[in-house]
């Protein structure tokens, strides 16, 4: 009997990662789709930067709107059947910004979409590490974030082939989301701690875990900064606007090939001082980036650059930027999941959604207006300086634990 649980157990547990895993790819393919094609919409009707970032932002905000209610849900419902909840009210809303494309009226239906979004990220995020212990979550983040990097690197390049004109990117943002939901029937019943209640109040998760809270809000300020703001970065370098949207597509290769790099280095390393090591990684990639594009001149010429020496410096550049923000968001969900358990983790879990969203209103809100006023680096000014206000809090925690664990001997 108690191997047939055990078997029962384990089912449960496999059916409810693929389920969760293959719907938040779908997510992220969506998202990498929908961010920059809306940006373009915008682009294309002479809005300005800094209220294109705006606009971006009032998506982010979303997580206000559902956070109160969301742990609760959570627990209530299931997580299939609340992602499930959020993937219609996307529908819905793309829907609606078909019907109605104007900057203005995109705010609101921007933070309904963004509700749902939340919806459906933190749940899926909860339920990952719901599903994982501490001897298998490295290398369970580590396949979720290959999976959801995959999605996130092919949204631009579907969109590079669509285009951001007529119904079509919306018809296709419409089918990604079907695609969201087909993985989450199978796993219907699955609860996450449905009798329990959280040990704390939402608001003292980021004083339970200051280090993975903090660098999940600079991952969101400086993630959405470049959904909403690097294509049209690239535009405004003279690419077209495949090329463009390719860009962030670049990024999302390079996060999906770090996966595996950063699943042995999580099991090997101190995952705080790793965190460190990312963020330095990214504030030195953030310098380097007014430069790489212009190396796009170097090679034969009559050549299209994107073939040239400098198209192929200018991938492998935005690779490697893309493999360091994929770690720097794994460790910190890693971090989350070693700190909480039971009904903890849901609460957790929406703090730290919330500290993503919350990063995602100011980041490309800030990024755009460095784009107004350096035309067009001023975007790299921007991340360098999100960079940098995350470095001291891992560094120093790190540091701190370490004179703890290892003090000097008179």
């Amino acid at each position: 009997m108690d191997m047939d649980a055990g078997s029962t157990a384990r089912s449960r547990r496999v059916t409810g990662l693929a389920a969760v895993i293959a719907s938040m790819a779908a997510i992220a393919t969506f998202y990498g789709f929908s961010g920059q094609f809306l940006s373009f919409v915008l682009e294309d009707r002479g809005v300005g930067g800094a209220l294109i970032g705006l606009s971006g932002a009032m998506q982010m905000a979303g997580i206000f709107v559902i956070m109160p209610v969301l742990p609760g849900l959570m627990r209530r419902l299931g997580p299939a059947r609340l992602m499930m909840i959020g993937a219609v009210l996307a529908l819905a809303s793309i829907a609606l910004m078909a019907l109605f494309i104007d900057v203005w009226i995109w705010f609101p239906l921007r933070l309904a979409l963004g509700a749902a979004q939340s919806m459906m990220w933190t749940t899926g995020e909860t339920w990952l590490n719901h599903e994982s212990d501490d001897r298998n979550r490295g290398r369970t983040i580590s396949v979720f974030m290959f999976a959801v990097a995959v999605g996130f690197a092919a949204g631009p390049f579907i969109l590079a082939e669509v285009g951001s004109q007529g119904a079509t990117p919306f018809v296709t943002a419409a089918i990604m989301i079907g695609f969201i939901i087909l993985p989450l029937v199978v796993a219907r019943g699955i609860r996450i701690a449905p009798g329990e209640r959280p040990s704390a109040s939402l608001h003292q998760y980021v004083r339970l875990a200051p280090v993975p809270m903090v660098a999940n809000l600079m991952f969101g300020m400086i993630g959405s900064t470049f959904m909403a703001l690097l294509a049209v970065y690239g535009l405004r370098l003279g690419m077209d606007e495949a090329l463009s949207a390719r860009m962030l597509g670049w990024q999302g290769w390079g996060g999906a090939a770090m996966t595996f790099l950063l699943a042995w280095l999580a099991s090997r390393f101190d995952r705080t001082l790793l965190l460190a090591v990312c963020t330095a990684a990214g504030a030195l990639a953030s310098l380097l980036l007014p430069w790489i594009p212009e190396m796009r001149s170097v090679g034969t010429p009559g050549i299209p650059w994107i073939d040239d020496i400098g198209g192929v410096l200018l991938i492998s550049y935005l690779m490697i930027f893309g493999g360091v923000r994929a770690a720097h968001y794994g460790i910190a969900i890693m971090l989350v999941g070693d700190r909480f358990r039971g009904a903890d983790l849901p609460s957790a879990t929406t703090v730290f959604g919330l500290m993503f969203c919350s990063g995602s209103i100011l980041g490309p809100a800030l990024g755009g207006l460095a784009m107004d006023l350096w035309d067009p680096h001023g975007l790299a000014g921007a991340v360098f300086l999100f960079h940098l206000l995350l470095l001291p809090l891992p560094l120093v925690t790190w540091w701190r634990r370490r004179a703890v664990s290892n003090p000097r001997r008179g």
